[in-house]
């Protein structure tokens, strides 16, 4: 099969990886270079830049495509919606791989939000410096919540010039951007936590992969409350499947 599989992150490199040695024909896509180079450098075949709805169109009937695998990050809701509707409408199979939530353990130290809006609420009663480790996509929202306002924020995002000129216009000071390339390891969240004197840290539950776990470690060892973002509902997988399990059911409805 030739397929077309939608991933910037290491879970994704891993199943377009395994495809390939299946002896499938893989296109990687990635948001960005770097996640193009990473790809690249496991012996795939890499495009990247972001795509609406023409440009996939165009890119599946250019390379007749057998299928396409999202293998986005579980928060990238734009894309998978799009990349559903243009296989809907071209019927060319759509597969989506969702990575395994991470099963935490009820503790007081932790806390649930359904969106920014309740993470910022949650986040103004528990502490005065905030971490956002939640990406630069909802940063607008953050800086602009009334609840906000009289709060030191610090974010940590990617060290790309288009994300720093973001940051930067939404006012926020050198002093308050962190960036860096995860993931990272518990020993690093702590000790930035406790140099910027941080009181609340928020986060994405973004699985298994991606640092979410060493967050967690980091903050309960520190006596820090960590507020996570909770998935979109309808994008958690109904029954978690490896790797191997996702393959074959691929090849089987293909």
């Amino acid at each position: 099969m030739r397929l077309l599989v939608l991933a910037g992150t290491e879970d994704g490199r891993e199943l377009a990886n395994a495809l390939k040695q299946r002896g499938h024909e893989v296109l990687v896509s990635t948001l960005t270079p770097y996640g193009a180079e990473l790809a690249q450098e496991q012996g795939l075949q890499t495009r990247w830049g972001a795509m609406d709805e023409e440009k996939l169109i165009n890119l599946l009937k250019s390379d007749d495509f057998t299928a396409l695998v999202d293998a986005t990050h579980p928060y990238a809701l734009r894309v998978k919606e799009m990349a559903k509707k243009v296989c809907l409408d071209l019927k060319i199979p759509y597969q989506r791989w969702e990575r395994s939530e991470l099963e935490l353990p009820d503790h007081p130290l932790i806390y649930w939000a359904e969106d920014i809006s309740g993470a910022a609420q949650l986040s103004a009663k528990l502490g005065q410096r905030i971490m956002l480790t939640t990406g630069s996509n909802g940063l607008p929202e953050w800086v602009s919540h009334p609840l906000m306002q009289d709060k030191s924020l610090y974010v940590r995002v990617l060290p790309t010039s288009e994300v720093l000129m973001r940051c930067e216009k939404l006012g926020l000071k050198p002093n308050q951007i962190i960036a860096a390339q995860g993931p990272f390891s518990q020993e690093w969240d702590e000790a930035m936590f406790k140099q910027l004197k941080i009181e609340v840290v928020v986060a994405k539950e973004s699985g298994k992969i991606g640092g979410t776990f060493e967050k967690v470690e980091a903050c309960l060892n520190l006596n820090l409350p960590l507020v996570l973002l909770k998935r979109p509902a309808a994008e958690i997988a109904s029954n978690q499947q490896t790797i191997t399990e996702f393959i074959k059911h691929l090849e089987v409805i293909t």
